[in-house]
């Protein structure tokens, strides 16, 4: 035999400071969890996240995505005010995802993962009062943005309130997103009489006014569901009144809009809640006379109110264009302490929406809201805008701006410090409560596993483990093609025994446990 091959040596595996996270078992919650409702064959993600060779094909991408916190999409900063049910990883689920992939992306065991979810095109509510669809609409060539109006008008004979909502498009993967606001006038009426094409034209921005925004979509979107015993007030006969953005790419596709509404069982005693812009570029401006822009200018605005009674906010949805960079709002209370309501650390105004408080904040009479906008129009800083940047000033238009904070709130009443708000903690809900609790990475001392004689040249060899690894754990020989070959159970040191269909090769060892590989594999050469 060669000497060289007959020098016995020692194959030893070196245990990794951390324990290997798998698809099947760490992995396909978050992804299921945080990525599929936009990522799946009707969404409007780019590519498809349904199931492990979906996330394998893509890992490197959504890596670095992860890695940058730019996906998923939640624009609020959770530690300056945090917001239920936000889309948001945890630093736990971010350093799983990085050592799923930097360790080979494995998929563990298939059957320890949980069935790919069932994605709701029809929406999520099961029981509702009424349900409202728009007419069928085909997005016409020559666009590259559309922003669609399109009205409803409604003849319910009463006031009613509503209690619960949804809306949703049926064709998602032609909609950014879509805006709901109410509108107690004949304007939106003929706005759409003017307009010959099924709804009408409407810019990027329609809030204010007599538009009053009262629920969205964008992808992900849940319904919003209020406090029992409380509404939004719907005047007899007023309008319904939704904006949709049909991004670059849709045209000569069609899709139409759904709402599903729930009414409150009864008319009395029912609490109004109000959806307002309670600060805004017109009338709460400080220091400055009007939201105006130059040319190459970064410029921060500020806005003030105070309550004139006590308010129970329960939700906030800041709002401007494309040459705002950052918004954030907190209030001062009489006695000067501060309550941080939102900041969107990096605006974009394609991923905008109402953010829910997780618990009820009451602002006393008296309390200062304030709020916070910075602008820069300059395209070497902010690609968003035109080149070269002309003066911009308060206008409708993307390409003019906006400074407005919407709070959702109740008059307040004794009692609502109480209030139970139908967000249920600020972590998204995992599918199917799978991985509620995340486990962190553990820390694993090093430890080494010996395997002896290497090159092996009869049927035995002995296996020694090191005192960190504890109980039953299993010994899987694969080929080189990564075709599982053997697997062992054994329980501290043992022997294995290998079969005579074994072949003369070259073969990688490793150790697994609960499911999980314990360190690389490592090569062990058999010669008999």
């Amino acid at each position: 035999m060669n000497k060289i091959l007959s020098i016995i040596f020692l194959l030893t595996i070196v245990v990794n400071t951390y324990a290997q996270p798998n698809w099947a078992e760490d992995i396909s919650c978050i992804v299921y969890s945080h990525c599929s409702s936009c990522h799946n064959s009707e969404g409007i993600g780019p590519f498809n996240l349904m199931n492990y060779q979906d996330a394998f094909n893509n890992r490197y991408s959504m890596q670095s995505a992860i890695e940058n916190r730019t996906m998923p999409p939640w624009p609020p900063n959770q530690e300056y005010a945090p917001f239920a049910h936000a889309n948001v990883l945890s630093d736990t689920e971010i350093a799983l995802f990085q050592e799923w992939v930097n360790n080979g992306a494995p998929e563990g065991d298939p059957m320890l993962s949980p069935e790919p979810p069932v994605i709701e095109h029809g929406g999520f509510m099961q029981e509702f009062d009424l349900e409202l669809t728009t007419e069928l609409f085909t997005v016409p060539s020559g666009n590259e943005d559309l922003y669609k109006c399109f009205v409803i008008p409604t003849a319910w004979g009463e006031d009613k309130f509503i209690n619960e909502i949804e809306v949703y498009p049926n064709n998602r993967n032609i909609v950014h997103h879509v805006l709901v606001y109410k509108n107690d006038t004949d304007d939106p009426i003929i706005d759409d009489a003017n307009d010959p094409a099924i709804g009408f034209e409407c810019g990027g921005s329609i809030e204010g006014g007599n538009n009053v925004l009262m629920g969205e979509w964008v992808p992900g979107s849940r319904p919003w569901k209020m406090p029992e015993g409380t509404g939004v007030k719907m005047k007899e006969g007023t309008n319904i009144l939704m904006q949709v953005h049909y991004p670059e790419g849709s045209e000569g596709q069609s899709d139409f809009i759904t709402i599903k509404i729930k009414f409150t069982p009864t008319n009395v005693g029912i609490r109004e809640v109000f959806q307002d812009q309670t600060l805004d570029h017109i009338d709460d401006l400080v220091d400055d006379f009007a939201l105006v822009i130059l040319p190459y200018e970064t410029k921060t605005f500020h806005e003030k109110y105070v309550l004139p009674e006590a308010r129970t906010f329960i939700a906030a949805s800041p709002h401007a264009h494309l040459v705002c960079t950052k918004m954030w709002s907190y209030a001062i209370l009489p006695n000067g302490e501060q309550i941080n309501m939102v900041e969107i650390p990096n605006w974009d105004f394609d991923w905008q929406g109402f953010y829910h408080y997780p618990e009820p904040i009451i602002l006393p009479a008296g309390t200062e809201l304030h709020g916070y906008a910075r602008y820069v129009n300059n395209p070497n800083e902010n690609p968003n805008i035109s080149n070269p940047p002309g003066l911009v000033t308060i206008g409708e238009a993307t390409t003019d701006e906006m400074m407005l904070f919407f709070y959702s709130y109740l008059y307040y009443e004794p009692g609502d410090e109480n209030l139970i708000l139908p967000g249920d903690g600020t972590h998204i809900n995992h599918f199917n409560n799978c991985s509620e609790d995340i486990t962190p990475l553990q820390h694993i001392e090093e430890s080494v596993v010996s395997f002896y004689p290497n090159p092996v040249e009869s049927d035995k060899f002995q296996v020694t483990i090191g005192n960190q690894i504890q109980g039953n754990y299993s010994i899987e020989i694969s080929d080189i093609s990564g075709k599982k070959i053997l697997s062992n159970t054994c329980n501290g040191n043992c022997e294995i025994t290998l079969p005579n269909s074994f072949s003369n090769g070259v073969y990688f060892a490793r150790i697994i446990q609960d499911g999980k590989a314990i360190g690389e594999a490592g090569k062990l050469l058999v010669l008999r």
